[in-house]
């Protein structure tokens, strides 16, 4: 297996307690990546976070912890003084995976073996985030009781990810998340700021009309984890916006939001554009059994496009 280099760490400060006088500090791993430094960064509004990362930095202001977690004793490290851990890390580049599916496997697969067994071992609150791509793309919109047959690699490991979870630590939860929009962290943006920068730049975009998807915002996905963190309800949830649209329709959107050219926007097939993994055509999730036992909605998609940010940050913002 082949492992991550850095494994330094900075150790959290003593525990932060809330107005009811229980301890709640929640362990967020690949916190300097999209969507785990988001998520990071928003439930430091309601609770006590650690940020783990191993390069890419996590939002300004948050306690940390930066190492490899695949390194010995370091998964213990990074839990101490925390009840809660959200497992964001992953190998989430889906062509990178298809081109070096063992290393997917040790990330997507062990590692999150290893981290459920921790967080069982030690008592503590997992929520553990996965991906819409476990399903084939043939019979949507899907619920979290359909079955999954992933077509890439990526998401292979990230069900082979889940069932390894879910065996370790039965009480953990397992969240599926869709095609995020809306502001992402650091320079690698959304699906929507990647469209909103481009256009900006006035470049064209071949976007296809045969990939559908379910959007999402980081902020509605931070406030289900804290919902499955406080409840502490187990199994599969899926959390996707209300809108299925095609990633042309999608980008068609972002230009109308912003007063951008949509004739930039060129519509195109997967099959006419072979670059990469073929995405599965239509991974769109039904999210009516998260909601009803969540009391949970997520944001509508042009709320989703005014969190973007403007321009594509040099560094961490």
């Amino acid at each position: 297996m082949r492992r991550w280099p850095v494994c330094a760490s900075k150790r959290p400060r003593a525990g932060w307690r809330r107005g009811s006088g229980q301890l709640m500090r929640i362990l967020v791993t690949g916190a300097g990546g999209a969507l785990g430094g988001r998520i990071a960064f928003l439930l430091a509004k309601s609770v006590d976070v650690v940020a783990a990362y191993r390069s890419s930095p996590p939002p300004a202001g948050l306690q940390t912890w930066r190492g490899d977690l695949t390194c010995p004793g370091a998964l213990a490290d990074a839990t101490a003084g925390c009840n809660a851990v959200v497992h964001c890390a992953a190998m989430a580049n889906a062509d990178a995976c298809e081109q070096a599916p063992r290393l997917a496997e040790a990330i997507n697969v062990d590692l999150a073996r290893d981290v459920a067994r921790l967080c069982s071992r030690q008592g503590l609150r997992l929520v553990a985030l996965s991906t819409d791509l476990v399903f084939d793309g043939e019979n949507a919109p899907y619920a979290p009781e359909h079955a999954a047959r992933p077509r890439l690699v990526y998401g292979q490991t990230k069900l082979l990810g889940e069932a390894a979870t879910l065996e370790a630590a039965p009480e953990a939860a397992v969240a599926r998340v869709a095609l995020v929009a809306g502001r992402g962290h650091g320079a690698r943006g959304s699906a929507t700021e990647s469209i909103l920068w481009a256009l900006r730049r006035g470049e064209t975009l071949r976007l296809f009309t045969d990939q559908i998807r379910t959007p999402i915002d980081a902020e509605s996905v931070s406030r289900a984890v804290l919902l499955l963190v406080k409840d502490h309800l187990s199994g599969r949830f899926h959390l996707g916006g209300l809108e299925r649209l095609s990633r042309f329709d999608l980008g068609r959107r972002v230009a109308q939001r912003y007063g951008l050219p949509s004739s930039l926007i060129v519509p195109v097939l997967q099959a006419n554009s072979p670059i990469g993994a073929t995405r599965p055509a239509d991974v769109s999730l039904d999210c009516a059994s998260t909601r009803t036992r969540l009391g949970w909605e997520p944001a509508p998609l042009d709320a989703m496009l005014e969190q973007c940010r403007p321009n594509r940050p040099d560094a961490g913002a």
